[in-house]
Parts: structure tokens; C-alpha cells; sequence
């Protein structure tokens, strides 16, 4: 995005520039004013990731993709009192400080990026030479922007990283992103400590992609992810890391003519399959052309002629691949939930709640320009409309594997059994407690097109179809974190945790909303802007 020589008026007058700017840092944690209270169930820590600003000061340069800007990580404890309520405390730190000092410096950012325009007049010498430069220097963590998801307690961090006997609760903190990269940090001071990559996890693991959005096995935290090489097939390689013991397995490997490397953003786990739903939103010549066009969006290539591949892998009795299902094309960033109903002894069916868009459009439109209020291209952003999906897996069996003798002609066929095209949005939530059961409930932040970017929260309701929201005239909302409230088996019965901007004043506050009725409860009200970031967890003291 250019610099504005002219100041522009905010796009429907619902100002959102301070929360795409968002630079100051508060690396000692002070205790924030609540107005309402801040119930004691939740007490805990809330980790926020994601980017705090795209500028960089004392400079022209700037990142021109959301996914590309500079990662600020953010924690609120909740601590919980006597009256009943949690006191709440607020650090940060932003994550990349040698990055913009580099950019600071130079005027420019070398290495593959998301989404990051290039300078049209560039030589092909440029270029060609940039392909022999290392994208991500291992050795200093402050030049690695890897802030999409955060996790804590993660077994993915090295012995070196180990916390000191008799540590805190939260002894590891770790962030990843859509590449084979991990970022460790302390989850005390936010100080990133170091980067590895999955191979230190298992040796075959060497493919430069992989997941933001691990998924975790509720009982027994172990986690699970793929890891993408490319070359004459794609190939994936599907993955868990055992919580008691830290070693990592191979449950799969998918590759083959007819399997495409795809850019996913997440996956399906159900009780006891890793769904791997490879849409056909896919990286050409192989993956080469992101080593020329220097980022992925420019190498992104949706094909609507090729259909989403469904690959059902076991996960508790090392079956590999037991079932593989077709679907129309279609693009997603986020899956919601997946759970399994018996359909005969013999085999069951998986239901897959996905948020779904017709074509990859969204990715081409999550630039700074189209999202800041006051951009050239404000309200660009919310013209790519998504929809919620209920596919079922039918018949997967239970004991051997689901083999085909014709090729795609043979394979069944995923089938919708929910689609619901109303305003939901992305970004989905549900209640932890339901990880893996059937879903009434999705979270989500949408776009009504008052803003340029986002605007409320609304609870889904796949029974009904009934939609709720939270809403503020000038108010942006982030992500929801949902946390159980502990009182009963109600789906419903917990709390939203949400950053919010309020556009008027530039400044960030914690919400805490009832999520049976939407309404607020209480905030805590930070001094300066919280930028809008991508996810957030939230871990119970108790825990």
C-alpha cells in the first residue's frame, strides 16, 4: 500500500487505521481498568497474535499483504479475586524488532513473503539472484515473522528451550505460520527465543509448508499437522507429535498424479481421523513459481475444473489412508469442527463443518489497502463472501481401508448435507468442550459492509440457522476465544473473549460477552491500540 499524500475520510466513517498501526509495546504488564466485571471462570492467561503495524518508521517501505505484517504478541492474565470477578493484566511485545530495522535500514525486505507486491521496475538479475538468498535467518528469532497462531505448552519446542525446574504453569510458548518454521517464546516476557524447523521433530519433515492451525487432541494434547514437499507430485506428509513422550510419527503420506500442492490453511480432526481436504487452490509449476514470483499469493493458481480431494487418515491404529472423497472446488481458510456417528458396525460417517468461499478470492483482497479504512481500496475486502458447510463422509470403514480399482470414477463423493449462505463470516469458534462432537454453535466475525474490515460478532446457530450478533457503531472486533463457564453441559454456556477497537478513540479493549445472549458482561480497557490480529488461545488457571 502507497503512502497517502491526502488524507482520506474513513470508508463508511467507521475508522479502523489505529488498529492496522498498532506499534506500542508494553513489556512489563500493568493492571487495566474494568468497566462491568470479568467473571473468576475466567481466570487464566489469553494470548493474542498477529500483526501490530505494515509500516515501518524512518521509511517508505512498507508490507503491502495482512498476512506479511510485523507480528506484535500480546498476554492478558485474568486473576482471579475474592468478589468473584478476575483482576486483568496486560503485557506485549512486538516479535520482529531486528526485521524492521533491517527494513529501516535498506528500504526493502528480501526473501519469500505471503503476499508482498514487487517493485514492477525490478531486474530479472534481481531476481534470479534472490533466489539464492536464505528466506529466514534460523539463528536470530527477531528476523522471523512467524505470528499466526500461538500456542502454549506445545510439545514442539526443543530441549534448549526447556523451561528451568519449577517454572510457571505455562513453561513454553510457541507461534506458528503457513511455513515449516517454529517460533519459540518465553509466555512470560514475550522475548522470542529461538526458530526451528519440523525436520528437528522427525527427518522426513523437510517440506517448506505446513499448517498455522496444528490441531490438538483434547484428552491427550498431542498434535497434529502436515508437512507439504513438493517436486514431481506434492506430497504430504501427516503427522503427530506425542505430548508424554515428544516423539513425532508419520501417519501418512499422500502423493501421487492426482494430488496437487494446495495451499491450506487448516484441516479436520475427528475422534479418530486426521481429514486432510486438499481444495484445488494450488501452487503452480510444481511450487517453483513461488521461488519467481518471491510470494505465495502470486503463485496461487484457483483451478475450478479440478475438485477438493477428502483424504480420511487413522490416527489411533496406523492405517494410513482408509478413505478418499471428491467434492466440488472450492477455497477455505478456516475448518470449523469434525465429528464421527456410527453407521454400521463396520464403518462410520464424519460430518466436517467447514467456512467455505466459492474461488481464492479472499486471499487477493486481505491487502492493506482494500482493509484500512482509509486505503484506495476500502471495502474491496468484504466483497468475497463466505458460506458454512456440513459435508458428510459417509461409509468410512473401521477396520482396513476403502480401496478403488478406477480411479476418481470410483471414489465416493462428499456429500452436503448443510449450507447455510447468510452473513457468518470466518474466523469460527466453538466450544473446546465440543472438539470433535457434533456442533450447534459457531462463533464468528463478519462483515455487514459498514466497515472496510470487520464489524460484529455473531453466533451461528446450525440448528435454527438463527444468526446473533454483538455489535458497536465504530467498533472492530477480533477473533472470539470461547471460554467454558464450567456451570453446566449447555453448548452455549461460557463467555467470548474479543479484542475490539473502538474507532473513535484509537484505542483497544478486552470484551467479555455472555455467549447464550451476546451481550457484555465487562471490558478491560488497554491505553493504546491492540493491532488486529489473526488467533488467539486461552488457557485456564486450573489447567
Amino acid at each position: 500500500m502507497a503512502q497517502n499524500e491526502t488524507p482520506r475520510a474513513p470508508y463508511n466513517n467507521w475508522p479502523n487505521d489505529a488498529g492496522f498501526e498498532a506499534t506500542v509495546e508494553q513489556r512489563e504488564p500493568i493492571e487495566l481498568p474494568v468497566t462491568g466485571s470479568i467473571p473468576s471462570r475466567l481466570a487464566g492467561t489469553l494470548y493474542r497474535t498477529g500483526p501490530g503495524t505494515y509500516k515501518v518508521g524512518g521509511s517508505n517501505f512498507q508490507r503491502s499483504h495482512w498476512f506479511d505484517g510485523f507480528t506484535h504478541l500480546h498476554r492478558f492474565q485474568l486473576v482471579a479475586q475474592p468478589t468473584g470477578t478476575c483482576k486483568v493484566l496486560y503485557n506485549s511485545r512486538r516479535q520482529v524488532d531486528a526485521l524492521i530495522e533491517e527494513a529501516r535500514k535498506s528500504g526493502t525486505l528480501e526473501g519469500i513473503t505471503f503476499g508482498q507486491k514487487r517493485d514492477p521496475c525490478e531486474s530479472i538479475f534481481k531476481k534470479i539472484k534472490s533466489l539464492f538468498r536464505p528466506s529466514i535467518d534460523m539463528k536470530d528469532p527477531n528476523l522471523v515473522n512467524a505470528g499466526v497462531t500461538v500456542h502454549a505448552n506445545a510439545p514442539l519446542h526443543p530441549k534448549e528451550f526447556d523451561p528451568p525446574v519449577g517454572s510457571a504453569q505455562l513453561h513454553s510458548l510457541v507461534s506458528l505460520t503457513d511455513a515449516n518454521i517454529l517460533k519459540h517464546i518465553d509466555p512470560e516476557t514475550l522475548e522470542p527465543l529461538g526458530v526451528t524447523r519440523q525436520d528437528t521433530l522427525h527427518p522426513d519433515l523437510k517440506g517448506p509448508l505446513s499448517c498455522s492451525h496444528a490441531a490438538f487432541d483434547a484428552a491427550s494434547r498431542d498434535v497434529y499437522n502436515y508437512n507439504l514437499d513438493m517436486g514431481r507430485y506434492a506430497t504430504y506428509r501427516v503427522f503427530r507429535t506425542s505430548a508424554t513422550s515428544g516423539k513425532t510419527d508419520i501417519l501418512a503420506t499422500v502423493t501421487g498424479p492426482a494430488v496437487k500442492p494446495a495451499y491450506l490453511h487448516s484441516f479436520f480432526l475427528s475422534h479418530n481421523y486426521v481429514i486432510l481436504c486438499i481444495w484445488p487452490c494450488i501452487f503452480a509449476a510444481a511450487g517453483a513459481k513461488i521461488l519467481w514470483e518471491r510470494n505465495m499469493v502470486d503463485a496461487l493458481n484457483f483451478n475450478p475444473e479440478i475438485q477438493t480431494r477428502w483424504y480420511v487418515i487413522d490416527r489411533r491404529h496406523e492405517r494410513g489412508v482408509v478413505a478418499t472423497f471428491l467434492s466440488p472446488a472450492f477455497f477455505s481458510f478456516h475448518t470449523i469442527n469434525a465429528w464421527e456417528t456410527n453407521n454400521s458396525d463396520d464403518a462410520a460417517d464424519i460430518m466436517c463443518d467447514i467456512i467455505e468461499y466459492p474461488t481464492d478470492e479472499i486471499i487477493r483482497a486481505a491487502y492493506y489497502e482494500n482493509m484500512v479504512s482509509t486505503g484506495q481500496g476500502a471495502g474491496l475486502y468484504g466483497g468475497s463472501r463466505p458460506r458454512l458447510v456440513r459435508y458428510r463422509l459417509a461409509n468410512v470403514p473401521k477396520i482396513g481401508r476403502f480401496e478403488t480399482s478406477a480411479g476418481d470414477a470410483d471414489l465416493p463423493r462428499a456429500e452436503i448435507m448443510l449450507k447455510i449462505e447468510a452473513d457468518i463470516g470466518d474466523l469460527p469458534t466453538i466450544n473446546p468442550k465440543f472438539s470433535t462432537k457434533r456442533t450447534r454453535y459457531v462463533y464468528n466475525v463478519i462483515n455487514q459492509d459498514k466497515s472496510s474490515f470487520a464489524d460484529a460478532i455473531a453466533k451461528v446457530d446450525l440448528e435454527t440457522q438463527e444468526i446473533r450478533l454483538w455489535e458497536r457503531e465504530r467498533h472492530t472486533p477480533g477473533e472470539a476465544i470461547f471460554v467454558p463457564d464450567g456451570t453446566d453441559d449447555a453448548e452455549d454456556a461460557g463467555y467470548l473473549l474479543s479484542v475490539v477497537l473502538n474507532g473513535d478513540t484509537g484505542t483497544s479493549y478486552l470484551i467479555c460477552l455472555d455467549a447464550r445472549n451476546m451481550t457484555e458482561i465487562g471490558r478491560a480497557d488497554c491505553a493504546s491500540a491492540v493491532g488486529f490480529g489473526f488467533h488467539g488461545s486461552h488457557y485456564p488457571s486450573h489447567t
